[in-house]
């Protein structure tokens, strides 16, 4: 009796869910998105002159989607021609952590996005109590970074016919829903650098190593899948137009391979794929060797596609 009084609630949710989910599928992910905000205020802590270059962390105060932080790299002095803008989605928590590896930014816009998420997910019982908040945050990121996508196109200084988003980790799997609402919101992204990513989410999140209990993996998987549906880069990218370059580990032990593939798969063209040897990327002594041939093939990519000016 006791058994079955314990099973009803459970069934009740999986109905609910699978009802959830049988209507996001039905429906454009940019219908159910929060979408972009215009006409932002602005707060600065700077700007910093280092090594010729303009450093200044932005705060975009937004309404629904929260505060929007970005952290904005420009060549000092400016140059009397508008800069091609390149909006960094990296691994990392700060916009300014995921630009500071990039040596010799030449004159480009070089910015860094603020996760409103963490980069490091809790495990166990403490996932569960902050996963209607983690929802909220995962849901409006898309939101946030096409905002910040409107608010770089205005500036003076950008050349909003050379904007380039580029995701890397974490940054591969929110840049297909974020580049679909900015060329929804008037800004085509002209390239883009899908790098270390994977999909679906759900397996992604199920098979994380890091994530504990693998019983918890194992049930959020599918779930995610079902909630995160608007987000998952393989239903944001037919939809886009711009020139990919993917970029992947053969031995990546955090990203599967049948993930990777699927995502690959999922890229329209024109596309131009690099398989590089070795694990996950990442910072660190261990892994600055890889770091340096991405960001060496990354930048080589963009120039040659003119999507940036060369460096200096």
């Amino acid at each position: 009796m006791i058994k079955r009084l314990l099973l009803y609630p459970l069934l009740i949710l999986v109905t609910a869910l699978l009802v959830l989910g049988g209507w996001l599928n039905t429906r454009d992910p940019l219908s159910t998105l929060p979408q972009p905000e215009h006409g932002l205020a602005v707060q600065s802590t700077g700007p910093v002159t280092k090594e010729g270059r303009r450093l200044e962390h932005i705060t975009l105060t937004g309404g629904a989607l929260g505060n929007i932080g970005i952290f904005v790299s420009l060549p000092e002095p400016l140059p009397a021609k508008k800069l091609p803008v390149l909006l960094v989605l990296g691994g990392l928590g700060t916009g300014q952590g995921n630009i500071q590896e990039i040596k010799e930014p030449g004159e480009n816009a070089i910015v860094g996005y603020d996760w409103p998420i963490p980069v490091d997910l809790p495990n166990g019982s403490d996932f569960l109590k902050l996963a209607p908040d983690l929802y909220h945050k995962a849901m409006v990121t898309p939101g946030q970074i096409a905002s910040a996508v409107d608010w770089l196109a205005t500036q003076p200084w950008a050349d909003k016919e050379r904007i380039s988003l580029l995701g890397f980790s974490l940054g591969a799997l929110a840049a297909p829903a974020a580049e679909n609402l900015a060329e929804h919101d008037g800004h085509r992204v002209g390239w883009t650098i899908i790098a270390y990513g994977g999909a679906p989410l759900g397996d992604l999140f199920a098979s994380n190593p890091h994530i504990k209990p693998m019983a918890l993996r194992l049930i959020a998987g599918p779930i995610i899948d079902v909630l995160l549906h608007p987000l998952q880069p393989t239903v944001n990218l037919p939809q886009l137009t711009s020139h990919f370059l993917v970029l992947e580990g053969r031995d990546d032990s955090l990203m599967p391979k049948s993930s990777r593939m699927f995502l690959r798969s999922a890229v329209p063209d024109p596309k131009d794929v690099v398989l590089f040897g070795g694990d996950h990327m990442g910072v660190g002594p261990d892994k600055q060797m890889l770091l340096n041939t991405i960001i060496r093939e990354s930048r080589s990519w963009l120039v040659r596609n003119g999507a940036v000016n060369e460096p200096n």
